[in-house]
């Protein structure tokens, strides 16, 4: 039986370093997880900001989980002078059409939900959990993998658009590339103020008031009136009782949980007994859940109704993933923390180091189009941080990924519940996306997923890709013994205390 008292999983190995420090200082899995999420906005750039959006989600030792609403949410002055660049990155997501500029700037919340999920259930000063990013951002850190390919495929059409952005990440010859010393001593700054006078300096203080006047100066909307209105929502999650084990995911009005309810809803019950069994029941599954999304979610304030419609059509007929980043965390004591955030792909706009949010330009996220929400309420997100209990222990879990977040949940969870698959073992599982288009399915699948035999048009990967997800998950069982696993699809890393 091991030993730790806390177990990791994040995105990036200096994530996994960050929330291991704070575990050897006192800290529990709460504060272990919010520590790793401030240094992905050091390590991940472009895939977390502390101009971004975010969820939370804490299980306590009782049993009990509650869900921090960080996500972005509409300003509330938009204007006809409020303007978006719409860009179409061919080498991205199997091609991305996505906003950028002042006008795709949400207002953000991410920093916020930190401060409150740390006065809820934190156990260590507050200025601590910024000492490694801090130190990260101001000492350097090699230019990570996955940042230098997203860097590669968006630099002209994004990033080198913006004098601060293009001094930020690139040289005179070009961007950054993987490796390369790369350091942030603006992001240093304002991570030493947000330690030393809290979030308020963002929220009307004087690093809202840089970010509110870099938005306005590219034609944005955002202002310092959003920024001392947001407020963070505490929510109960959603559940559900699929394959033998409890779900808990992320509430309305975001999307990502209730599709994940939705598909896992409808596999319980079905044949996952074999591998082709198991992958059509997925691809019909995840078809149906992100379909209805299509149909039903278009206004975030419908979709609690609309979930609980489909809910009961499945029980009446029981018979038969812009870039986001993920970590989880787990402790002895019964705790565990679930933290998913995301920059969306980015506005191209930079504070003093804090990388802005293009939340309004992301397509998918606005289907009633950039400034069809009511002012001041959230906007769409998939993301989904879950927690999970089954086979005696808890798990928290999530994945970034934008639509394929919640396949890579439910596939993970299969695994879990299924297979009696161990944390690693889950984590690394093949996997199939289904992409909807207007000529109909596309089955994208890695090596291992028998995905001809469906008779669907099928993209076929190479080899484990990170276009399907980056689950991060750790464990805890009734006897206090944790464990932990990171996607080896992305650059993450565990760590142990």
């Amino acid at each position: 039986m091991n030993k730790h008292r806390l177990a990791i999983a994040a995105g990036n190995r200096l994530s996994a370093a960050a929330a291991a420090e704070i575990g050897r200082s006192g800290g529990n899995a709460v504060d272990a997880c919010l520590a790793s999420a401030i240094m992905a906005w050091v390590a991940e750039p472009f895939m977390a900001s502390a101009g971004g959006s975010g969820f939370i989600a804490v299980g306590t030792a009782a049993g009990s989980a509650e869900v921090f609403d960080g996500n972005n949410a509409m300003p509330l002055s938009v204007s006809s002078d409020t303007r978006i660049t719409r860009i179409f990155v061919p080498d991205y997501a199997n091609g991305l059409y996505t906003g950028i500029g002042g006008g795709a700037v949400a207002v953000p919340g991410i920093l916020a939900a930190i401060e409150a999920a740390w006065e809820a259930h934190g156990s260590i000063q507050w200025p601590a959990l910024f000492a490694p990013a801090i130190r990260a951002a101001r000492e350097g850190i090699d230019f990570p993998l996955t940042s230098a390919y997203y860097l590669s495929v968006t630099w002209s059409r994004i990033w080198s658009q913006y004098p601060e952005a293009t001094r930020l990440f690139g040289r005179a010859d070009g961007p950054y590339e993987a490796g390369e010393h790369f350091t942030q001593p603006q992001l240093a700054e304002s991570l030493e103020l947000i330690a030393s006078e809290g979030a308020a300096v963002l929220y009307g203080g004087p690093l809202g008031d840089e970010l509110a006047a870099v938005v306005h100066d590219d034609g944005g909307a955002l202002g310092k009136r959003d920024l001392l209105a947001y407020r963070v929502e505490r929510r109960v999650p959603i559940s559900t009782e699929a394959l033998g084990w409890t779900v808990a995911a992320n509430p309305p009005p975001a999307v990502g949980g209730a599709v994940l309810i939705h598909m896992l809803s409808l596999l319980d019950g079905t044949d996952l007994r074999d591998d082709l069994s198991r992958l059509r029941a997925i691809v019909d599954a995840e078809a149906a859940a992100i379909g209805y999304r299509s149909e039903r979610y278009e206004d975030p304030g419908e979709v609690a109704g609309a979930l609980e419609q489909a809910l009961e059509q499945v029980r009446a007929t029981r018979g038969r993933s812009g870039a986001t980043s993920h970590m989880s965390t787990a402790d002895a004591g019964g705790q565990v923390c679930s933290l998913t955030e995301s920059d969306g792909y980015g506005s191209g706009l930079v504070a003093h180091g804090v990388l802005l949010n293009n939340t309004l330009g992301e397509e998918e996220l606005n289907p009633r189009g950039a400034f069809g929400l009511v002012a001041g309420s959230r906007c769409h997100s998939n993301m989904t941080p879950t927690i999970a209990s089954g086979r005696g222990m808890c798990v928290a879990l999530g994945s970034p990924g934008a639509d394929r977040i919640v396949g890579a949940i439910a596939q993970t969870l299969v695994a879990l519940a299924v297979d009696g698959a161990s944390l690693a073992e889950a984590v690394a599982r093949p996997r199939a996306h289904v992409q909807h288009r207007p000529e109909g399915l596309l089955l994208c699948f890695e090596p291992g997923v028998p995905a001809e035999a469906l008779g669907l048009p099928l993209e076929r990967f190479a080899e484990p890709h990170m276009f399907f997800g980056g689950v991060q998950a750790a464990s805890v069982d009734a006897a206090g013994v944790v464990d932990a696993a990171h996607d080896p699809r992305r650059s993450g890393g565990t760590a142990f205390i």
